[in-house]
């Protein structure tokens, strides 16, 4: 098992989430709330994902333990625990995606949404609050193993834009038993015609909010408390209680494209890098070089 985890970290690492996702979601997938095999029903989905949430960091634990010993978790426990950044980190974290949500409302309907946050100060703090709450019991964790431990082994073979796409697929297929549980993705139960559309929203609209992520992550010095608080800045920016209170005219589907908007900046300003330090060449002694 060790030499195999070594060999291929990220399969091992899916292996152990991928079969604990199907064991934690098979209740709710079955229940009433899903497909409906067995008459039980639920209080909601919340304490699944919490579960899902905390499944994610031991799988990551203990595939680092397997392949790279105890110097490697020391590794991932420094990346995940690294609160020591500068404070302008913590403020693009979770700033980010509510700014281009609400720059995207702007765009769309003027200044409404803007007149309406003023008017409304303390619907910040309330989003604040549940952001916090979602980072520490949820966000923080998940992304202690999609960030602080896939992307970072990813980006280093694969570079940043392909790593981040191949995070967020993997991602999305962990998630893709909810969009058959009522209250999963969207409040009550998906119709199966708007299966498609979910589907989309799953694998392909969350890439550029991913990309974004992964500069942040590397710019801020690979601070995994970082990454997730930015993941539940994107709570804040497509939750129910803010830019549907903001702006209740705009489709909130439109603030991917602000997303979108945000990556390319990212993109272009970075080289397409997203933060990661091109690899140093090799340097060979004079004494070698000679003899070559």
């Amino acid at each position: 098992m060790r030499s195999f985890a070594h060999r291929h970290p990220i399969r091992t690492f899916l292996a152990i989430v991928y079969t604990a996702t199907a064991a934690i979601f098979a209740i709710p997938f079955l229940s009433s709330a899903g497909i409906g095999a067995i008459a039980l029903e639920l209080p909601g989905i919340a304490p699944f994902i919490l579960l899902s949430a905390l499944s994610l960091v031991g799988a990551a634990f203990v595939t680092t333990a397997l392949a790279d010993g105890r110097p490697g978790v020391r590794a991932l426990r420094r990346r995940v625990f690294d609160f020591r950044v500068s404070p302008r980190w913590y403020a693009l974290a979770i700033v980010a995606l509510p700014g281009a949500a609400l720059a995207t409302a702007f765009v769309m309907s003027g200044v409404a949404p803007l007149a309406a946050l003023a008017s409304n100060p303390a619907l910040l703090v309330e989003v604040a609050i549940g952001a916090v709450v979602a980072f520490a019991l949820i966000n923080w964790w998940e992304e202690a193993a999609w960030t602080g431990f896939a992307l970072d082994r990813l980006q280093g073979t694969m570079g940043p834009i392909r790593a981040s796409v191949a995070t967020t697929w993997m991602q999305a297929t962990l998630h893709l038993p909810l969009v058959f549980i009522a209250g999963g993705v969207t409040v009550g139960r998906v119709a199966p015609e708007a299966i498609p559309f979910y589907l989309v929203a799953l694998y392909i609209l969350p890439i550029p909010v991913r990309m974004t992520l992964t500069w942040l992550y590397n710019a801020s010095g690979r601070s995994v408390p970082i990454a997730g608080l930015y993941h539940a800045g994107l709570g804040v920016a497509s939750g129910v209680a803010f830019l549907p209170v903001l702006a209740p005219s705009v489709d909130p589907v439109w603030v991917y494209a602000g997303f979108a908007a945000l990556a390319a900046i990212v993109l272009v300003a970075t080289r397409g890098r997203l933060g990661l330090p091109p690899v140093e060449p090799r340097r060979v002694a004079p004494e070698a070089a000679m003899a070559a």
